[in-house]
């Protein structure tokens, strides 16, 4: 059952973030004090045009890069105080990644893929197993288990991504123009992934995009402009992708 947002427990926020590259003269301001909170299982869109701040506000909110000045709160973790190692220890652990180029190896099938981060992490192979079959189950694809990449289609593919994303069972996923190299069919299934999945499982879900038809899928929209949130509110007409595929093998 969906968790409603009136409920929904404060898992990300951000206070004050500036974001600064280079000196003096030459100084580039990415971000100018963006401050906002995303309750847990929430699903956020973050809209904003070439140069706006969006990527590097994701930069920051996977702690690939650190703010200038400001603070991240994770839960009750302050991400602006831990080590680059500590930071990295997070990334695949609580915050996981989707991205517009899928980045399957061709020579691992469906289940070996969603393993292989696990087993970075040093999981024991069993529960490695496990919990990867199982989230490939969710996003509906457990069939392709044993299928290449080259055997799926674009939108399976970006499903088996999926999974390989939240089988560590992931606080955040961060999805960075996600249906951007997909077909429409194939990109309303990856969005119904999305949806079923902070809906049904509680995954806070946060999709940078530039398709206005994309932020639409989602419960809030952020818009950022010059480095500063310009914009932040519901969605009044959400959009529903044609149906939820966990469960299901679409």
């Amino acid at each position: 059952m969906a968790v409603e947002k009136a409920e929904r427990a404060r898992l990300i926020q951000l206070k004050d973030i500036v974001r600064r590259y280079g000196e003096g003269e030459g100084t580039v301001h990415a971000l100018r004090g963006v401050s906002l909170t995303i309750g847990s299982g929430e699903m956020v869109a973050l809209m904003g045009p070439s140069g706006s701040g969006k990527s590097t506000l994701m930069n920051i909110l996977g702690l690939f890069d650190r703010p200038s000045s400001g603070c991240y709160r994770l839960g009750d973790q302050d991400m602006t105080r831990l080590s680059a190692r500590q930071q990295s220890a997070l990334r695949g652990h609580r915050i996981a990644f989707v991205f517009q180029g899928i980045h399957l190896l061709p020579r691992l099938n469906g289940l070996a893929n969603v393993e292989l981060p696990m087993s970075y992490a040093r999981v024991p192979a069993s529960k490695r197993q496990e919990s990867a079959l199982r989230a490939l189950d969710h996003l509906g694809v457990g069939s392709l288990k044993d299928r290449y990449p080259s055997q799926m289609s674009g939108g399976q593919a970006q499903r088996v991504a999926i999974a390989r994303a939240i089988a560590p069972g992931p606080d955040v996923l961060l999805a960075d123009e996600p249906t951007g190299a997909l077909d429409r069919k194939s990109g309303e299934m990856v969005l119904s992934a999305f949806q079923a999945l902070h809906q049904q499982i509680g995954v806070t879900v946060i999709i940078v995009t530039h398709d206005q038809v994309v932020a639409q899928h989602a419960e809030r929209i952020i818009s950022l402009e010059d480095g500063q949130v310009i914009d932040d509110k519901p969605v009044s007409n959400r959009l529903v992708a044609p149906r939820s595929i966990i469960g299901g093998q679409a």
